[in-house]
């Protein structure tokens, strides 16, 4: 394990202990422009994980959801999500996870993402084999789109386009899956539990990990056009990659 997951692995658990020691407790809530939640603890949560990061990095700039861009001129760039799935999180619904993600120049070489209340760590490093706590990760094996289960995300106030994408799929797979967390939809996916995930307009620090773990447990991660995904797509298709061209050809 490099220095930089050992870091991110760390942030991510003692910004996870914060949100858990939270969780279901009475806090002010307050509506974002975007219409998305902001809570006491999402604030924590990332001021935490940038303490961490600084005093190991100090020279690195950071991407984060609350409190924006900070730059230096490292050429790496850490992007942090404190809760993924706040609206879950206020809601007492579990199923939230902190994000964290560290490119260098470029390109991703980290992933990690944090459900504190069942204590799964997913975390994938460039060419390393991904995990959930330690154990390898890898994609489902299905190759019948009838038998696919996806995922959906979108953000509270983006709703264009969804209705349209959910019917498509919706006729021809499985089981949908609706969970309030692009981080967790996408660990999902590189899991096995979900074999897609399908989401729109994402920020960078939402999909950052997520993607990365899924391509590193042996996966497929465009957006809606097929080209490479990049943390500035609108859209974002992920899968095992046995029928990516598929759903792909559905979409458009």
């Amino acid at each position: 394990m490099s220095k930089e997951l050992d870091v991110a692995i760390k942030a991510a658990r003692e910004a996870g202990e914060i949100i858990k020691e939270n969780f279901g407790k009475s806090q002010s809530v307050k509506l974002k422009e975007n219409k998305s939640f902001l809570t006491e603890t999402d604030v924590a949560s990332e001021t935490k994980i940038i303490s961490i990061i600084e005093v190991s990095f100090p020279n690195h700039s950071i991407i984060a959801e609350e409190s924006g861009l900070s730059e230096k001129n490292s050429g790496y760039s850490w992007f942090i999500d404190p809760i993924d799935g706040t609206t879950n999180f206020v809601t007492k619904v579990p199923l939230f996870a902190v994000s964290i993600a560290l490119m260098k120049q470029d390109k991703l070489i980290l992933g990690v993402i944090y459900n504190p209340i069942l204590d799964e760590l997913y975390s994938a490093e460039i060419e390393q084999e991904a995990k959930l706590n330690n154990e390898a990760l890898k994609v489902s094996e299905k190759n019948s789109i009838s038998e696919f289960m996806v995922g959906y995300a979108r953000p509270s106030a983006k709703k264009e386009g969804f209705l349209k994408i959910f019917q498509k799929l919706e006729l021809v797979t499985r089981t949908p899956k609706i969970l309030g967390s692009m981080a967790i939809h996408l660990s999902y996916v590189a899991s096995g539990r979900s074999d897609a995930a399908v989401i729109l307009f994402p920020n960078s620090w939402d999909v950052a990990a997520g993607a990365f773990i899924v391509e590193e447990a042996g996966g497929k991660v465009t957006d809606f056009d097929g080209n490479p995904w990049s943390i500035n797509s609108k859209n974002i298709l992920a899968s095992n990659g046995r029928i990516h061209e598929e759903i792909l050809d559905i979409l458009k």
